[in-house]
């Protein structure tokens, strides 16, 4: 039922809060948000990083695939070096918090991370639209 409505079932071994994709990209988010939060990038630059650099993997690599693919000794060897640097707060960013108290919701109000006309909204509906259609072409003829 599910193949045909274009979804991809997979089997989880544990009932937890969350489904695993749910549960994988607030970590990205989390991390995302604290780069902003410290400074150290503008979000545009954040969001640039993911979708031209690793994010053009994640198709094709997963990331325990990419771990296996550079070796899990190399994998430690950036573990240990930047783990202690990555945000690991439990609670959400005071940066989030803050944008929603001063209602800067996104595409709800035209502003969030960055500023979003309806032209600006509609090219990024359309470009991700057209983006998941090709890709839902290309997985059916694998």
């Amino acid at each position: 039922m599910l193949r045909s409505v274009g979804k991809h079932p997979v089997k989880v071994k544990k009932d937890v809060p969350g489904f695993v994709g749910n549960r994988l990209q607030p970590a990205l988010w989390r991390e995302a948000i604290s780069i902003v939060e410290q400074g150290i990038a503008e979000p545009a630059t954040v969001d640039e990083v993911i979708k031209k650099g690793f994010g053009i993997r994640l198709p094709v690599l997963g990331p325990l695939e990419n771990a296996d693919m550079v070796g899990l000794d190399l994998t430690l060897q950036i573990h240990d070096y930047i783990l202690k640097h990555i945000e690991r707060s439990p609670k959400p960013s005071p940066l989030l918090r803050q944008k929603v108290k001063e209602e800067e919701l996104g595409f709800k109000t035209g502003r969030g991370f960055q500023e979003w006309t309806h032209d600006t909204m509609e090219r990024c509906k359309k470009h991700l639209l057209e983006h998941l259609i090709l890709w839902n072409r290309s997985d059916r003829e694998d």
